[in-house]
């Protein structure tokens, strides 16, 4: 499956081939002509499926594995942490003033590389929570970004 993955990278990084992958989805469930020069690599990484009158699509199933297979390479993520912050407002909000309230005491100023060592056992995204904590006003941070302290 690793191959297979390679082979599907290979065949995106090249713009011809990403220009026949785009035509064979503009060409829908019925499948287009096959190209055996231009589908080779494709098909060999399961992304098109060949179909018993030589046309070929897109194979949702062998896009799938291929999907399956590379999250199953990412180590897992450490228990706890925060690894996304949530879209919704309101829910974004919540997690960052729980994370606000894990790293900084009320009345508590501290340098970044001290704010930055907190957040590492919080969060996996350390510069990213770093900006929303301040972008969302629950931390403030000097000019030049030396000392940081919890508002509100």
């Amino acid at each position: 499956m690793q191959q297979q993955l390679i082979q599907m990278m290979a065949a995106l990084a090249n713009h011809q081939m990403r220009r026949r992958f785009a035509d064979v989805e503009i060409g829908g469930g019925a499948g287009v002509p096959g190209d055996p020069d231009a589908d080779r690599l494709l098909v060999a990484a399961g992304a098109l499926e060949e179909l018993p009158d030589g046309r070929v699509r897109i194979s949702g199933p062998g896009l799938r594995a291929l999907l399956d297979h590379a999250r199953g390479t990412l180590e897992p993520k450490p228990e706890g942490k925060v690894d996304l912050l949530p879209r919704q407002h309101r829910l974004r909000l919540e997690v960052l003033g729980k994370v606000a309230d894990a790293v900084l005491g009320a009345d508590e100023r501290i340098p970044e590389k001290e704010l930055n060592a907190r957040l590492g056992d919080q969060v996996l995204d350390i510069p990213g929570v770093r900006r929303a904590l301040v972008d969302e006003g629950l931390v403030a941070r000097e000019a030049d970004g030396h000392a940081y302290w919890r508002l509100g």
